[in-house]
């Protein structure tokens, strides 16, 4: 703590002209005293008085006879004392008529504070602090809450100018709901916008650190948090989960519009999914992820989330249980065993029944022309279909002949899929157990038997059909509707 010699010094440096005050007035114990003194003599040099920062209070220091002790008791022992108010009067108030027990404000009070507080004035200053309306806030003598405040900080103090409560709100942030509000904002001024004690994004992480956590391998982070969280995010309260300014796509669509316009314009079928509310986010993390494109997860776990039961489309078909149809074939399509959903099947909308990625016939019999199993053949070579011949391309062959090409190659033309599971089957190169007839989708057992060196199939109430790789012929019946001879 300065003694009283010390702050005539101060004063004198800054141009003050010192009148050595008593000894009686000036005791080094009360520096405040003194200060006041020299205060009423310097009047006249109070631009230059008002740069003088004295020491804290010492708590220790018994407090000195205050006006407070004597008589105005409603100013004393509160839980928190201002220092002035415990030590000395005369720090701040000066007597002016005795007779009439009057006293003054030493100074305006718009800059009694600063003579001892000093505030940062840069930026953007909260308007009771550019006002110099400090008691807005402050109780100058004590109070019963930190920082002299004069009301409850966390229920009525901001209230009482920011009388917006956020109660009306479903869904408030968890500071906001405790009347926390100097977590995030400066009470008196600050370098940024709307009084932030940091810059946005690193605010917000100070609490919710896990949203950019390294430690699950995160590769890949939404841009939208490399910038600002209040992109999405209510920083206050707001109708909707976590404070969202809104819900997906709709939300998304603020940023990503021509996304969502190219999905769902222009394309006849639309995966329904993305339409729904918060549809988006059931594929796609919003912060960060490890995987491409903010993937919430790897195909076809993915997919699976939804489609691990039927589904009814809004066109009334129903999609069958994918999970417990791969669960229960064990023999997986190759895209399937290798996690790719996507190969055969857009994500988000296209122009192929059941989103499929490329042309394929919806028929179940259809007239072969190349162009119409584009989709098929993104994998599988076209000689498959192509070539009479099947030696070197297929072991479905009667001999020589390629019965691939046989099947399709017809004027009703089978489909792959009149044969083979799409997704798994039980039976080897994904044979199916029975196909679908008529319009009632009546399943047709195929009844395939697999030999060493050929098989048989029986569909419902044909024949049997018999196809062996040696030297044998192919079957009656297949020879007769190629016009051969039996």
């Amino acid at each position: 703590m300065r003694t009283v010699r010390e702050w005539h010094t101060i004063c004198k440096l800054r141009g003050v002209t010192v009148i050595s005050p008593s000894a009686a007035n000036c005791a080094p114990a009360a520096p405040w005293r003194a200060l006041a003194l020299c205060a009423a003599v310097c009047l006249a040099h109070a631009s230059a008085f008002a740069q003088i920062r004295p020491g804290p209070v010492d708590p220790k220091l018994p407090s000195s006879d205050t006006c407070a002790q004597q008589c105005h008791y409603d100013v004393w022992n509160h839980k928190y004392m201002h220092g002035p108010a415990a030590r000395d009067c005369e720090a701040c108030h000066v007597q002016g008529n005795p007779d009439k027990h009057t006293f003054y404000l030493i100074r305006d009070p718009k800059e009694l504070c600063l003579r001892c507080h000093s505030l940062m004035h840069q930026g953007q200053v909260h308007t009771p602090v550019g006002e110099g309306a400090c008691l807005d806030c402050h109780d100058p003598h004590g109070s019963a809450y930190p920082s002299i405040l004069n009301a409850d900080p966390k229920r009525e103090l901001c209230q009482k100018c920011h009388a917006k409560t956020f109660s009306d709100q479903a869904f408030i942030h968890g500071p906001v709901a405790v009347g926390a509000c100097v977590l995030c904002h400066e009470p008196h001024a600050s370098t940024l916008p709307n009084l932030l004690s940091q810059e946005p994004r690193s605010l917000c992480l100070t609490c919710h650190a896990e949203i950019v956590d390294t430690k699950e391998g995160v590769l890949h982070s939404h841009g939208a948090i490399d910038q600002t969280c209040t992109a999405c995010h209510d920083p206050h309260a707001s109708e909707h989960r976590y404070q969202l300014l809104g819900q997906a796509p709709q939300l998304c669509a603020q940023c990503h519009q021509d996304k969502i316009e190219e999905m769902t314009q222009g394309h006849p079928v639309v995966h329904e999914t993305i339409m729904q509310t918060d549809g988006c986010t059931m594929c796609h993390a919003p912060h960060t992820a490890r995987l491409p494109h903010l993937l919430r997860t790897t195909q076809p776990d993915l997919c699976l989330k939804c489609h691990d039961k039927e589904i009814r489309t809004a066109d009334g078909r129903v999609l069958t249980n994918m999970a417990q149809l791969l669960k229960d074939n064990p023999d997986h399509h190759g895209p399937i065993r290798e996690g790719a959903c996507t190969a055969c099947h857009s994500p988000h909308s296209g122009d192929h029944f059941m989103l499929l990625a490329e042309e394929y016939p919806p028929e179940f019999y259809a007239p072969f022309s190349l162009e119409r199993y584009d989709l098929c053949f993104r994998c599988h070579i076209p000689d498959l279909v192509l070539k009479p011949t099947g030696k070197g391309l297929t072991n479905f062959r009667d001999g020589d002949k390629n019965l691939h090409w046989l099947h399709v190659n017809r004027e009703k033309g089978r489909t792959c899929r009149a044969c083979h599971e799409v997704h798994a089957s039980r039976r080897p190169a994904h044979v199916r157990e029975a196909v679908p007839f008529g319009s009632a989708g009546w399943m047709l057992e195929i009844n395939f038997e697999k030999t060493q060196t050929g098989g048989s199939c029986a569909p419902a109430c044909h024949k049997v059909h018999v196809y062996d790789r040696g030297e044998g012929a192919i079957s009656t019946n297949l020879r007769t509707e190629q016009g051969g001879t039996p």
